[in-house]
């Protein structure tokens, strides 16, 4: 995994205890958007939240962070990130920035039992993990404000409901295209892909060409010879990635016939989780709907 080269520690430590006024609701920092959409769901009014990776036009391997974002983590009561390396960068941030009283909540220890075996750091794709992060949240929540655990409890039980229509989409698309093979262009939408029950195929290059990475000469003329003959059913390729060999790949799955869709690895800052995911399910289900339809015209 690639760690992006940061500013200097020392510099981001003494900025971050510049004064700053005090505030009556609890100061929370997520790294990346999706983690925001949770807390604004678990906390409602009574926490501030400060996103740090919130466009998905920002490829997370080359976030770059500065002094401000070190006052927010001093200053912040919680923070909450990915884990695994995907946000690599928070974890000399949060050293440098170091607070008796903060509490820090990693997806990849809250949901480490759901984790996949070759230890995809896309987390936030699985449901099952952000629930189990969520409940983590919570409890974080009500330690530090517990005057408004009720609310932290019950918002946890709203965010669970948030849930459900995402298991819904999921189960629309198995019950119309069951048992498909996909592959995708890096492993970002994995978690979901395994929900679905699909083959992901084609491993070896999606890791590969992770983090800006270049895959062999091998993998490539492999993934492209299985992309022309159509030996998968669906291409996945991550929206946040802009190189040529992406747009190679996803050009040579269109000239084939193939449906591709690009997904994000996290929301734009604002957008529920949920309706993030459900937005990306039936992006999929629409583009195996057209090309079902042009197959069956042509």
């Amino acid at each position: 995994m690639f760690f992006p080269r940061l500013p200097t520690l020392g510099l981001l430590f003494a900025a971050a205890f510049m004064t700053q006024p005090a505030s009556a609701t609890v100061n929370a920092v997520a790294a990346e958007s999706s983690y925001a959409s949770m807390i604004e769901t678990l906390g409602g009014d009574h926490v501030e939240v400060i996103s740090l990776l919130d466009s998905p036009e920002v490829n997370p391997h080359a976030f770059r962070a500065d002094p401000q974002i070190a006052r927010d983590l001093h200053q912040a009561d919680l923070v909450v990130l990915n884990g695994l390396g995907f946000d690599g960068w928070m974890e000399p941030l949060l050293e440098s920035t170091d607070s008796e009283d903060r509490r820090v909540v990693r997806a990849s220890e809250a949901g480490s039992h759901l984790v996949m075996a070759d230890e995809n750091p896309h987390l936030f794709y699985s449901p099952r993990i952000m629930l189990a992060t969520a409940s983590r949240v919570a409890s974080a929540l009500e330690a530090i404000d517990p005057d408004n655990a009720e609310d932290y409890r019950d918002n946890l039980a709203s965010f669970q409901q948030e849930l459900a229509p995402i298991y819904a989409a999921v189960q629309a698309l198995i019950a119309d295209y069951p048992n498909l093979s996909v592959t995708a262009t890096v492993p970002v939408y994995s978690y979901m892909i395994d929900l679905l029950g699909y083959q992901d195929r084609f491993h070896d290059i999606q890791f590969a060409s992770m983090g800006n990475h270049q895959p062999s000469a091998r993998q490539v003329a492999t993934f492209t010879q299985a992309l022309e003959s159509r030996a998968v059913d669906l291409l996945i390729y991550n929206q946040q990635v802009h190189n040529r060999l992406t747009e190679s790949q996803v050009g040579t799955a269109e000239k084939a016939g193939l449906p591709v869709v690009g997904v994000s690895a996290i929301p734009l800052h604002g957008e529920n989780y949920a309706e993030w995911q459900i937005r990306q399910l039936e992006a999929i289900h629409t583009a195996l709907d057209d090309a079902k339809g042009s197959a069956e015209r042509g």
